[in-house]
């Protein structure tokens, strides 16, 4: 039964609701028709903002509907066409519904957007219109009150203090960039001026300028910065790269305080002054600006930034210039590259590029497009890349590895990024560790310096962890960073600093020695968290270990390996557990010293026929599962196949 009401009477109902994306909606009994009826209304506009439907967000609008703003119905859906996409939630569970009069207003709403609270307090008025209850009035309250139930605490609510605060070098009193982290006695983060108290972690969502590492956010920073503060005991932590000591200090914010904070970091090592310059390969979605202020703070010699097409989106094409960034200074370089990609045949890191390589991707849905085809190979690629004098690494070695045997046997491969995700020392999917496919292609004969890319795609990783040491002959410059990788002198690591000699000569360089000559090494190690383990690997074997039980950061051991056929040997470390992306551990793995005995050739028929199995089964998919239309492409993808087989079944027998 519809019960009249007394015309002024005030009929208040509190909504127990937060509304997201896909969410449902829960209704409370004992109310009036007209009520439900605008709650449903209500919810209505909720989804459609939402849900991005204009045309139902029309049908909830009154014909002569305003807004505080003075729009038109028309006006405000203009300007939802344009914004509603950032909308991300909406809360009304601190919503009352009043009747007043012929109206009904509901407030206050809360919209939030990708981070933090928009229109606070946001009022609906609704009136009905024949049988429905449509939208008549939208405005925001002028002061609105956040509730305590919302948990927000920005450094806008509060009177602050404006503390600068100074980074510096101990030694040479230079500024510094830097990684930092500010939070209060109740370990709440404060964030620097100009960046943000909860940032996105999104895939391909706002990358740069923060970073979040195990729940903890820090900020990017060049050597003078601002901090917000209200009065209170704060704690900082500053971090920069892999050669400076991490800095810890607390310090009080009150009116009286001095007037800045003066930081000064200490270096512990210095590979720089000894030729060696560190790099990330392998970076999407930062833009050069922000890669170069990552590269200082993380001590970053060289970032490679990749665009590349994931589906129909196509990344950082835009920044494309064909040459070292503008941007980038003397020790500080900023290349935007390509990553080449297909979902089966495998993924390929594409620098110094003087031209992009179409297409960026492709095949199907996973790299390409629904219903793409699956030509070219990536040899073609990589042709093209070294016909302008590119280098060609494989991405995040060794999958997805459809055509890497093939490519590392028609030397189409300059290098493998063999740190990315996770311990290269461990399976993953029941794929063989990515280092013993590693040691495998250096078994057949094969030349393959080891370089690292950490694939950062959002907030939650680190660029330069890991990264690779490349030694410099001459004046650095990009050319003569990839020259040295080139040439093997790189270790990869996400932390220790490791370098190997033997019998004088460096690394990527060859020893010549005869069956059972011992050849004397020396293994250095500093790590600022000291390592666990350091092996001394020959042909894939472990042949020296020793265990760091005092728990050492600077380590110089040496030692002597027999030789009995051609080989190479490499060192390699290994620590605990690293909060870092996708279980990455402390550790790090230089590339080979080659061993030339009795002028004899490396090759083992073992690790041949291994590979030989990869190849045969990528000729089964280009003969019976490629989509490629054109018989003649198919065929030059099975005739560059079964070139490797043959080379595969030479080494094999």
């Amino acid at each position: 039964m519809n019960r009249k009401r007394p015309r002024n009477r005030t009929w208040k109902t509190l909504l127990l609701l937060v509304l997201t994306v896909g969410s449902g909606s829960q209704m409370l009994g004992h109310t009036t028709p007209d009520m439900v009826e605008a709650r449903l209304a209500v919810h209505k506009w909720a989804n459609a903002l939402l849900n991005r439907d204009l045309e139902t967000m029309a049908l909830l609008l009154a014909p002569d509907m305003t807004t505080a703003k003075g729009e038109t119905r028309d006006e405000y859906l203009e300007r939802l066409q344009v914004g509603m996409h950032k909308v991300t939630h909406i809360w009304l569970r601190f919503a009352y519904f009043d009747q007043v009069a012929k109206n009904i207003v509901v407030r206050p709403i809360y919209i939030y957007r990708s981070r933090g609270v928009t229109k606070p307090g946001l009022t609906l008025t609704l009136r009905k219109t024949g049988e429905h209850w449509l939208i008549h009035h939208i405005e925001s309250e002028k002061r609105p009150e956040l509730p305590p139930a919302l948990g927000v605490d920005l450094p806008e609510q509060h009177q602050l203090h404006f503390l600068p605060v100074r980074l510096r070098d101990s030694d040479t009193g230079l500024p510094l960039a830097a990684r930092v982290r500010v939070v209060d006695s109740s370990d709440a983060y404060w964030p620097p001026q100009g960046h943000q108290k909860r940032i996105a972690t999104g895939w391909r969502e706002d990358v740069g300028g923060d970073v979040i590492v195990e729940g903890r956010t820090y900020a990017y920073v060049p050597g003078d910065f601002i901090l917000p503060l209200r009065d209170g005991d704060y704690r900082l932590e500053v971090l920069r790269g892999l050669e400076y000591e991490p800095y810890q200090s607390q310090f009080t914010v009150k009116a009286t305080n001095p007037s800045a904070l003066e930081v000064k970091l200490q270096r512990w090592s210095n590979l720089q002054q000894e030729g060696w310059y560190s790099g990330d390969t392998h970076v999407h979605f930062v833009s050069p600006h922000g890669a170069l202020l990552e590269a200082k703070a993380e001590d970053l010699n060289v970032i490679n930034i990749l665009a590349s097409k994931w589906d129909e989106l196509i990344t950082d094409v835009e920044h494309f210039t064909g040459a070292p960034d503008r941007i980038s200074e003397s020790d500080r370089i900023v290349y935007v590259n390509e990553e080449s990609r297909h979902d089966y045949l495998g993924h390929t890191v594409l620098l110094n590029l003087k031209s992009l390589v179409y297409p960026l991707t492709w095949g199907g849905p996973d790299e390409g497009v629904e219903g793409g085809v699956d030509y070219p190979p990536m040899a073609k690629q990589a042709d093209k890349t070294h016909a302008q004098g590119g280098f060609v690494g494989w991405a995040h070695f060794p999958g997805p590895h459809g055509e890497l045997a093939v490519d590392v046997a028609l030397g189409k491969v300059d290098s493998v990024d063999m740190m990315t995700w996770g311990d290269p020392l461990a399976s993953r999917g029941g794929r063989p560790p990515a280092a013993d496919v590693w040691y495998g292609f250096l078994n057949c004969g094969f030349k393959l310096p080891a370089t690292a890319g950490t694939d950062k795609m959002a907030n939650s990783q680190v660029a330069g962890i890991p990264r690779v040491y490349v030694q410099v002959r001459g004046p650095f410059s990009y050319e003569s960073w990839l020259a040295g990788i080139r040439s093997g002198r790189t270790f990869v690591t996400t932390g220790p600093l490791l370098r190997l000699k033997a019998a004088g000569k460096n690394l990527g360089e060859t020893i010549n020695a005869s069956r059972g000559e011992e050849i004397e090494f020396e293994v250095s190690v500093k790590s600022w968290i000291p390592v666990d383990q350091i092996e001394l690997v020959q042909g894939g074997e472990v042949v020296a270990a020793w265990d760091n039980e005092a728990r050492t950061r600077d380590l110089l051991l040496r030692g002597k390996v027999t030789v009995g056929s051609s080989s190479w040997i490499a060192a390699r470390v290994r620590g605990r557990q690293l909060p870092y992306q996708m279980g990455i551990p402390l550790m790090a793995h230089t590339s080979p010293i080659y061993l030339d005995v009795d002028a004899e050739p490396r090759i083992s028929p073992r690790d041949a026929a291994f590979f030989l199995k990869w190849v045969e089964e990528a000729l089964v998919w280009a003969r019976q599962k490629a989509k490629i239309p054109d018989p003649r492409q198919r065929q030059e993808v099975i005739q560059l196949f079964e070139k490797a087989r043959k080379l595969y079944e030479e080494m094999a027998s």
